[in-house]
């Protein structure tokens, strides 16, 4: 319930302040699992990635966001779950690919954290070794002007126009008579960060 609630309210700040614009929502599977990989500029870019899907996602936040106060617990309504940044978080790779055994959606940031350019970064390794463990079609997200609503280190929302692009799923599976590795993790993550840089803005 409080998914929904948080969900509708975004939605109508999205609406209000950012004239949002979305584009490409064929492309995400209305069930079964799924990963959405989206940039990452801005606090903002989970909902604005989330409320344009009409699927519940689920998230990976920083484990330190969970300290805060009020903060963490809505958080956790919202369905995100920590994960150590800089280190190798197994709990967390075990929950992502829980959900998705599960067919839920999974948004991970490719990238690991904020640009503070706004330009795309290089992806970490992550992404790839779930898009290859799990097998669960990954969806490409590019966001624009999330940075602009909602600047680094600014309280209130600015507006600012938003849009969100969501591209066609990209596939990745194991390699034939072997157990994939780094290789095949690396080359799964770099191939999702393309296909988010090929994305355009909705007009």
């Amino acid at each position: 319930m409080i998914y929904w609630i948080a969900w509708f309210i975004c939605n109508c700040l999205l609406i209000l302040l950012g004239h949002r614009r979305v584009a490409g929502l064929r492309h995400v599977p209305r069930q079964g699992p799924v990963i959405l990989a989206p940039n990452h500029i801005s606090y903002l870019d989970p909902v604005a990635v989330g409320t344009g899907i009409r699927r519940r996602l689920a998230f990976m936040a920083k484990a330190e966001a969970f300290r805060v106060p009020i903060f963490g617990w809505l958080l956790r309504k919202l369905r995100a779950f920590p994960v150590r940044r800089g280190a190798a978080d197994r709990a967390a790779l075990k929950r992502a690919l829980d959900l998705l055994a599960a067919g839920e959606a999974l948004m991970i940031f490719p990238e690991g954290t904020r640009s503070l350019t706004g330009e795309l970064q290089a992806p970490e390794i992550g992404v790839g070794m779930l898009a290859v463990r799990s097998g669960a079609p990954v969806v490409p997200v590019r966001v624009w002007g999330t940075d602009q609503m909602l600047p680094r280190g600014a309280r209130f929302l600015r507006p600012a126009p938003v849009r969100v692009a969501y591209g066609p799923p990209l596939r990745f599976s194991p390699p034939a008579g072997g157990k994939p590795g780094r290789e095949e993790y690396e080359a799964a993550a770099r191939q999702i960060m393309a296909a988010i840089a090929a994305l355009e803005p909705p007009k």
